[in-house]
């Protein structure tokens, strides 16, 4: 079965105007309801001269989160040790991969191929959330952006041999690379956060390496 992600094609951009990528770019989500009103439950009275209900035993004890600003540098810091930084590096370094293969003019031969970017998301999802709420924040962002990105683009290729992409295709693109570009903001932010929060940054600045 071939994954999402490894598929290569080769297609022709049709034309398109700034004002089809502005009109199709997405669409607001609905508003969660929080309209039921919620129903009482009976209590029951107590039987005279019962006896008294047996004290509730005790909860069990939940696991310690990182709470005070030490604790959590530690925890961070951990995170980013034991795998993160190879996980955020292998992401960036996929993702500018990627977008080599964006095109950049109408009628432009391209090929795409995601399959070190998926394999990079699916690394990045292993090693579990960042424990900084504002980092970790930003570094879902950027998973899910960049997931969306790859989805979106490789659904507007042709499906019955076409080399050359409808307007509905093309705008479809369009959006997936604007979900994209989402996804390296919310990827820089994270990698700043780190750097400024716990200063935690690679050796090798992975934005300036040669790819």
């Amino acid at each position: 079965m071939n994954r999402p992600g490894r598929a290569r094609v080769a297609l022709l951009l049709t034309v398109v105007t700034a004002a089809l990528l502005t009109a199709c770019t997405g669409t607001d989500a609905d508003p969660a309801r929080a309209d039921a009103t919620p129903t009482t439950q009976p209590t029951s009275s107590p039987t005279p001269n019962s006896p008294p209900p047996p004290p509730p035993s005790p909860s069990p004890t939940a696991s310690p989160t990182p709470s005070t600003a030490a604790e959590i540098a530690e925890a961070v810091d951990k995170w980013y040790t034991y795998g993160g930084e190879t996980a955020m590096v292998s992401l960036i370094e996929e993702a500018r991969n990627a977008e080599s293969g964006r095109p950049r003019e109408a009628l432009e031969l391209m090929v795409l191929d995601f399959g070190g970017l998926t394999d990079a998301l699916s690394t990045a999802r292993l090693m579990g959330p960042i424990p900084d709420p504002k980092t970790q924040s930003a570094w879902a962002a950027a998973i899910e952006h960049l997931d969306g990105a790859v989805r979106e683009v490789l659904a507007s290729v042709p499906k019955d041999g076409r080399t050359i992409q409808s307007l509905q295709e093309t705008g479809q693109m369009l959006r997936g690379w604007s979900t994209f570009d989402e996804g390296i903001k919310s990827l820089k932010s994270a990698q700043a956060l780190l750097n400024r929060r716990f200063g935690l940054k690679p050796s090798v600045d992975p934005w300036e390496a040669g790819v």
